[in-house]
């Protein structure tokens, strides 16, 4: 991967959009799963809190342009139920963070993923096959994952997947396949990986803002064997999403910060990062991002529904 000719790469981090689907048209057969409960909350008030997912994608693409973001990360959940149109019509939306294609890192949330249906991990990967490039092929394990992307000669980005779909309304976790882990701790090894600032991306997060582990019915079922081997990393940071606050922690388990990007478009909610690194230093400063109602920007606002605050 190239980058412009500096000593700090800026990276963009967001997470879970969750573009909605119009559920009133959603085929008859797909009410008669999951899919079918989720229609339902949806209905009953929950998508309004995406109602202006366009507009605040049009806003995302405006903050990258005017920031010089070199790097662009999303941890999943692009959408509401894992329709075929809604990843369409997500994948249209970043398009333009999309470019070029090598600068764009993704994952699929277990949204995109969402029931059993044979072919959920084969549809995401085709709607976003172009920005799934791998500098170290050698090391997957089914799929596209484990992905690395070299950054220069002083960083990396490494993207395991955690989603796997749930058939149960009540269920929403995930889990690294073991084959993924063993891939992750053996590339940690390999000489072209050695003393780059690495990223390790994820869907799901492996504590939440108060060091504690998620819910067993929500959270990532192997995360202490994650952090286990992200402890052999001397420089770097853990990205993912699916919490919908943003927030970085600490942990004992490894000397590399947390960084959860939230949701970029729940109202209320809106968060994202941007990441300075110092690729010669090997530094990160972080920057959180947040939405004032027209904008994303750095300065903080206290946003309630229906009224902002500043």
């Amino acid at each position: 991967m190239k980058t412009k000719e500096s000593n700090i790469i800026h990276i963009l981090h967001f997470s879970d959009t969750h573009v909605g689907a119009l559920v009133r048209h959603m085929g008859w057969k797909k009410w008669f799963s999951k899919r079918g409960i989720g229609a339902i909350n949806l209905l009953r008030g929950r998508a309004s809190y995406f109602d202006e997912v366009e507009e605040k994608m049009a806003a995302m693409v405006r903050f990258k342009e005017e920031q010089g973001i070199d790097i662009v990360i999303n941890t999943g959940d692009y959408t509401a139920l894992g329709l075929e149109h809604e990843l369409s019509l997500a994948r249209e939306l970043v398009s333009p963070l999309m470019m070029p294609p090598q600068n764009y890192l993704t994952v699929p949330g277990n949204h995109d993923i969402y029931v059993h249906e044979g072919n959920s991990h084969y549809r995401f990967a085709a709607h976003f096959c172009s920005v799934l490039q791998n500098d170290l092929p050698e090391y997957c394990r089914g799929g596209h994952f484990p992905l690395v992307r070299l950054i220069g000669e002083s960083a990396a980005i490494i993207a395991l997947n955690s989603a796997k779909p749930n058939p149960w309304p009540w269920r929403s976790d995930g889990h690294i396949p073991t084959a993924q882990l063993e891939a992750f701790e053996e590339m940690l090894s390999d000489a072209r990986l050695k003393n780059r600032f690495l990223f390790v991306m994820t869907h799901y997060a492996p504590r939440l803002a108060n060091g504690k582990p998620d819910k067993k019915l929500h959270g990532l079922h192997n995360a202490d064997d994650f952090l286990h081997i992200c402890a052999r990393i001397e420089k770097g940071a853990i990205l993912f999403g699916h919490i919908h606050r943003t927030y970085r922690v600490d942990v004992p388990e490894t000397g590399i910060p947390l960084y959860c990007a939230g949701s970029a478009t729940m109202e209320g909610h809106e968060g994202a990062w941007v990441y300075e690194l110092d690729t010669h230093a090997k530094v990160l400063n972080a920057k959180q991002v947040y939405w004032n109602g027209l904008a994303y920007s750095f300065e903080p606002v206290c946003y309630l529904r229906d009224q902002l605050v500043q």
